[in-house]
């Protein structure tokens, strides 16, 4: 068994100093199984390492933040250079042009930008300059979609919502994926009243046509998306009733193409949100759109003033430098070429583990080739946390660190082989715990627990 004394007595000590004792709320002790490192020492390319030493093949890569991998040289020698240059000035400095000039030019959903530190930031942006741009109150969100803000406008609709007034709560509604019934139904009890529909565009499931009946083909940069599917028809929604229709790209933009997924299924919403993998690790995001919606936070304009964005760290010079970086090298490689081949391969090989071990009944591979979730589920088909925790513990120990997956160009066909040989060994630990009916017994510590939840 790995040793973690080393990890779990700074951890201790951090938990006295940092509420959680992490500054991310999915890093935390509770989404972890005990027997996993608790606290990193540094990592590089496709592997990370714990204070105690072990090594670890790492598919989570942060929280989704890299794209390229860890450590890799032409975006941080981008970064260093932008240090040698300083790393903020008095005046809007020349990376901030140059860097908006390039995403203008590069993402077609991008007739302005902003930039920002994090996704919070930028969707919170959106939402505001939405407000503005209709007058209207409502905001409704994809209620399948997890996260897209720490603000209160959105976490006021969650289980963890201590702390937000009542009044804030009641203009955040929501609305089902691929459910365009859902939506109507929404549009006509809040008539006139929805500022803007916030979503990502695709996380697990297909933005399904009307029949249902289409499956998507990934070859050389298209998608065989098919006509009047999911997206589609809620942009044309958005258009009837007046509505900004917001797509948040932080973790499908790059990942599922370069310009984002809105741009593979060629559906373009009024303002995109990116964040997440778009610098590679560097704190940057950006929020893209039409110009009669972002020029409202800007000066040229005889409106009411929209306070959109205004942060001494916006125009950060080593976040400028690595995004553009970041794009321009994802290029070169072609890396949706090089993560959706490896997720193929990587389901490919899943799936004929899980018929090896005649465990498909409880664990499962959902989403796209580009973007795969492993999760554990009871025979009814439902979430089974005992058994995640189980199966991850199994798989830490083999030394991989795979939460969620985050597919980068650091991944090879090396990691791969490694990284099956870890989960052929977790799903016989979780069928032998399933067979003598002791799944709790099967793991230290507590199972995981899901972040929105209303006490601990």
């Amino acid at each position: 068994m790995k040793s973690y004394k080393k990890g779990r007595e700074i951890s201790k000590e951090l938990h006295n100093l940092v509420p959680g004792g992490s500054h991310t709320y999915s890093k935390g002790d509770d989404q972890f199984p005990f027997a996993s490192p608790p606290i990193i020492s540094h990592a590089d390319g496709a592997y990370c390492w714990d204070m105690d030493g072990n090594k670890f093949i790492d598919w989570a890569m942060g929280n989704r933040v890299f794209i390229l991998g860890h450590n890799n040289k032409v975006v941080n020698n981008a970064a260093k250079d932008a240090i040698d240059r300083s790393t903020n000035y008095t005046r809007p400095g020349i990376l901030e042009y140059e860097v908006a000039k390039f995403a203008v030019d590069f993402f077609p959903v991008a007739e302005m930008v902003k930039f920002g530190k994090n996704g919070s930031d930028v969707t919170t942006a959106a939402v505001k300059l939405s407000r503005a741009f209709t007058g209207r109150t409502h905001v409704a969100v994809c209620k399948q979609h997890p996260f897209f803000s720490i603000h209160d406008w959105f976490i006021g609709s969650t289980n963890m919502n201590s702390g937000v007034i009542e009044s804030e709560k009641q203009y955040t509604i929501g609305f089902d994926y691929n459910d365009i019934d859902s939506v109507n139904r929404m549009f006509d009890e809040y008539e006139g009243k929805i500022a803007c529909l916030i979503l990502e565009p695709v996380k697990n499931d297909l933005p399904l046509n009307y029949d249902g009946n289409f499956e998507p083909i990934y070859k050389n940069g298209k998608i065989n998306h098919g006509k009047d599917n999911f997206l589609t028809r809620l942009r044309d929604l958005c258009t009837k009733n007046g509505t900004v229709l917001i797509f948040d790209e932080m973790i499908s933009g790059i990942r599922f193409d370069i310009r984002g997924a809105h741009h593979l299924w060629e559906v373009y919403p009024d303002l995109a949100t990116y964040g997440k993998c778009i610098s590679n690790g560097f704190c940057f995001s950006m929020l893209a759109g039409k110009k009669e919606i972002m020029r409202l936070g800007g000066l040229d304009h005889d409106k009411e003033r929209v306070f959109v964005l205004s942060q001494t760290h916006g125009s950060e010079t080593v976040g400028l430098a690595a995004a553009i970086a970041t794009l321009k090298e994802c290029e070169r490689v072609k890396i949706n070429e090089h993560i959706w081949s490896m997720g193929k391969k990587l389901r490919e090989g899943f799936l004929k583990l899980v018929e090896q071990e005649n465990v498909g009944e409880y664990i499962k591979m959902i989403g796209f080739d580009c973007n795969p979730q492993i999760l554990c589920t009871k025979s009814d088909g439902s979430y089974w946390p005992e058994l995640q925790t189980s199966f991850h513990e199994e798989v830490i120990e083999c030394g991989v660190l795979i939460p969620w997956i985050t597919i980068t160009y650091a991944h090879t066909d090396v990691e791969l082989e490694l990284t099956l040989k870890a989960l052929e060994k977790g799903m016989q630990k979780i069928k032998r715990a399933i067979a003598m009916d002791n799944i709790e017994d099967s793991y230290q510590g507590d199972a995981v627990k899901p972040v929105f939840r209303k006490y601990n």
